[in-house]
């Protein structure tokens, strides 16, 4: 395999995960390094449009059974259209996560997950739904700082570029974007984000 694409090609490694057997659906970013079982890959069916985040593990067996006898846990793992799986999460065997829902940073996923719904923690738990979750940040993104991503994610952003960046997060967050809208920056001070619960 080559490890230079891994990083440099987004399509390269869900290509190479579907030559080993995995199902993967169109449109679906899966990024290097992510783990998907190699004992049984055959067993993981994901949809499209999923984001896979960094240092995914994905198991489709569970070898702590061998403790109760000659028996080994398996299990298919499936993963819904429109979904986001967050960095450093596992799935274990024997789990559906139903579609358009979201995975948060670290989560275990150790039971299923229904469609619609944001779920974060070991073991995960529900946190709302899906459409809440989406409402909440399009209601903060009215208040907090926009950014134009694009001029911000490079290792070679110009020094007074990176300086207003973290000058504008100063104890608080804001959001990148394709394109700013008008009138998009936040004028609320650490008490008023305090109070709306952002920090």
């Amino acid at each position: 395999m080559n490890k230079g694409r891994l990083f440099l090609d987004k399509n390269f490694y869900p290509q190479y995960l579907r030559n080993q057997g995995v199902k993967v659906g169109k449109d679906t970013i899966i990024l290097y390094p992510s783990y998907i079982d190699g004992r049984l890959p055959y067993l993981v069916e994901i949809g499209d449009n999923v984001v896979i985040s960094l240092n995914v593990t994905i198991l489709t067996h569970d070898a702590t059974t061998a403790f109760a006898g000659d028996m080994i846990k398996v299990g298919r793992v499936t993963i819904g259209n429109h979904c986001f799986i967050g960095t450093n999460s596992t799935i274990l065997c024997n789990v559906e996560i139903g579609e358009n829902s979201i995975v948060g940073a670290g989560s275990l996923i150790n039971r299923d997950i229904q469609p619609n719904s944001v779920f974060a923690g070991n073991p995960a738990r529900f946190v709302c739904s899906t459409e809440q979750f989406i409402r909440k940040h399009k209601e903060w993104g009215e208040i907090f700082p926009l950014f134009e991503g694009k001029g911000f994610e490079s290792t070679c952003v110009e020094n007074h570029k990176k300086e207003a960046l973290k000058k504008q997060l100063d104890k608080t967050f804001g959001y990148f974007c394709d394109h700013l809208p008008i009138g998009s920056q936040s004028n609320l001070n650490i008490d008023e984000l305090r109070n709306l619960g952002a920090i």
